[in-house]
């Protein structure tokens, strides 16, 4: 029977009433309940640091890893998907790439960028006066889809037991070599197009004589950028590490202008080009790959594996990924480039 008379707040017992504290969740439920709570903080934890540090979630998941767990060959860029990888971000060529602009050449043979010339200049106007009519000269810039820069680097399956963070340098190390380095080489270089490249953007332009001082070089080359009519206001410098470091130690408070550094240029070498007249296509991001099965060619200059002839031609030496334990890392970019005329100007040999 029902107590009516209980104080307020208390629970009244019923015949049959079980009064022992609440049977326990099972083990197996709580562990659950456990996991979940854990995992939940983990991903928590790591998206934060991810969003903190301006990285991917996968990145920040391999480092915390890399204590208890090696790296494998699938975790490596690409692994059995092509993955896009973009430079990094603090290297000369993506300096370089931000000063372009950039064109799509998706699904096109070939560009012409217009650049105007000799154009009628705005004047004032008096009340009911004839306004005058702009005339001058179009000239089409054309740039070409984009070009291919590869490179093979067969690696030892011992460097999958590399810590991810240890196996994440090397192989970022390798790319700003192997692309970063590659690029800015044919880009800066003095070469001719080719099938295969496009010429450098200091083919066809003579260097101008280096001056007393770093002030005057520099005018030299804004007044040469100048006088091909196109606006010095966008230009920027791309010097030899030397140059660069000679900069550093220049009075001048008020100099807000762009400088790169390029560690691959000739010591005494100092760029100007102009944004204005800069063209790329493509994004210079390498398409990384990995295989375990590939055969290559293990030479710098390599050849076709066989060659049908009399007699049939042999490339060697070939080496099998898979019959020394290997695999081999494939890194593709695919950009171009041009400027126009007189928008780029360079000195060699300066002293600073």
């Amino acid at each position: 029977m029902t107590d009516l008379h209980r104080p307020p707040g208390r629970r009244a017992i019923l015949p049959g009433m079980n009064t022992q504290r609440p049977i326990p969740l099972r083990p197996d439920v709580t562990a659950a309940a456990r996991e979940w709570r854990r995992s939940f903080v983990d991903d928590a934890t790591v998206r934060a640091l991810a969003r903190l540090r301006r990285t991917s979630v996968d990145e920040v998941r391999l480092e915390l890893r890399a204590p208890v767990s090696p790296m494998k060959v699938g975790d490596f860029p690409g692994g059995s998907i092509a993955e896009l990888m973009a430079l990094a971000d603090n290297t000369a060529l993506a300096e370089i790439f931000d000063l372009a602009h950039k064109i799509d050449m998706t699904g096109k043979a070939s560009f012409e960028v217009v650049l105007p010339s000799n154009v009628t200049e705005a004047v004032f106007v008096e009340e009911d006066a004839p306004i005058p009519s702009a005339s001058g000269l179009f000239t089409g810039l054309a740039i070409e889809p984009p070009k291919k820069v590869a490179l093979l680097a067969p690696i030892t399956s011992e460097l999958e037991y590399y810590s991810a963070p240890a196996a994440s340098v090397v192989i970022s190390q390798l790319l700003r070599i192997a692309v970063g380095n590659g690029l800015v080489n044919v880009m800066l270089g003095t070469a001719a197009a080719t099938a295969a490249a496009p010429a450098g953007l200091l083919y066809n332009v003579p260097p101008l004589v280096a001056g007393a001082s770093a002030s005057e070089d520099i005018k030299a080359l804004l007044a040469a950028i100048s006088a091909a009519g196109i606006s010095s206001r966008s230009a920027a410098l791309i010097v030899a590490s030397d140059l660069f470091a000679a900069l550093q130690t220049q009075p001048w408070p008020l100099f807000k202008r762009k400088v790169i550094e390029t560690p691959t240029l000739a010591p005494g070498t100092a760029i100007a080009i102009a944004a204005d007249g800069f063209v790329v296509t493509g994004e210079g991001a390498p398409v990384v790959d990995t295989s375990k099965s590939a055969t290559l060619h293990m030479s710098e200059i390599p050849a076709q594996i066989s060659t049908p002839g009399t007699p049939a031609t042999i490339a060697a030496p070939v080496v099998s990924m898979f019959q020394i334990d290997s695999f081999c890392l494939r890194c593709v970019a695919r950009v171009n480039f041009v400027a126009a005329p007189g928008a780029v100007a360079w000195i060699q040999d300066a002293t600073w």
